[in-house]
């Protein structure tokens, strides 16, 4: 097995079967979607707004639950009763906005979730200084979040998420809200997180230089799976080749 396939194996297996999700009283956000990420697959999720992207992610990341079907992570259904030890030990977020707490230091915010997996102290600061040194802050690792700029705010982000190793790791519009050089930045720090910890990425995006470097291109329109645009289709035929 070469180290690129050793990665891979890594990764979750995501099935999302014929989940459906409605409120009240007659909205579908989501209608009868099918699908399966391989491990170590990159997904670009793609649609006009209010197609149901977000509300697949939130799913498929266990912050939400389906009207109808189910997701199956590894050959493990989510359901309430596993949910805290995915969140603690498969899956990590990146938002658009960080949602990072900004009284607290870079340092901190990625120590954050190791708290919460009951990482000892010395561990938890050796491991949120190596992932921010990593996405190029071992400069700012005591500044407050609040008095960094945006792009480093994703940044630590991206970091806070990689803290417990996740094998499967979601974006929900990660450059959606930063310049094009922060956009590259981030980029790169994902790509880089699934080629060399064989994590299983899925973004949800409108980006098209982020469906340019998927493996494939997915797309909702009215909570439904549609063929993808030309516009995506060429984007994603001009991403090099591995």
């Amino acid at each position: 097995m070469s180290a690129a396939e050793a990665a891979a194996a890594r990764g979750a297996r995501v099935a999302v079967e014929g989940v459906s999700r409605r409120h009240p009283p007659d909205v579908v956000a989501l209608d009868d979607v099918s699908l399966t990420l391989e491990p170590g697959e990159f997904a670009a999720l793609t649609g006009p707004s209010g197609s149901g992207k977000t509300t697949l992610l939130s799913i498929i990341g266990g912050l939400d639950r389906p009207s109808a079907g189910r997701v199956v992570v590894d050959g493990v259904p989510l359901d309430g009763r596993g949910l805290a030890r995915y969140h603690r030990d498969t899956v990590g977020f990146v938002f658009q906005h960080h949602h990072l707490l900004g009284h607290l230091t870079a340092r901190a915010n990625v120590e954050l979730p190791l708290i919460g997996a009951g990482v000892g102290a010395a561990e938890r600061r050796r491991r949120a200084e190596a992932l921010l040194a990593e996405v190029g802050l071992e400069g700012r690792l005591a500044t407050r979040a609040a008095a960094l700029s945006g792009g480093e705010r994703q940044r630590v982000a991206v970091a806070r998420a990689l803290a417990n190793e996740p094998r499967l790791l979601l974006a929900d519009e990660p450059t959606g809200a930063l310049d094009s050089a922060s956009s590259a930045r981030v980029l790169d720090l994902l790509v880089d997180a699934r080629e060399r910890r064989g994590a299983t990425l899925l973004v949800v995006t409108y980006d098209p230089l982020i469906a340019a470097r998927a493996d494939r291109v997915l797309h909702l329109r009215d909570g439904r799976l549609a063929d993808a645009p030309a516009t995506a289709l060429r984007a994603a035929a001009q991403q090099p080749q591995r």
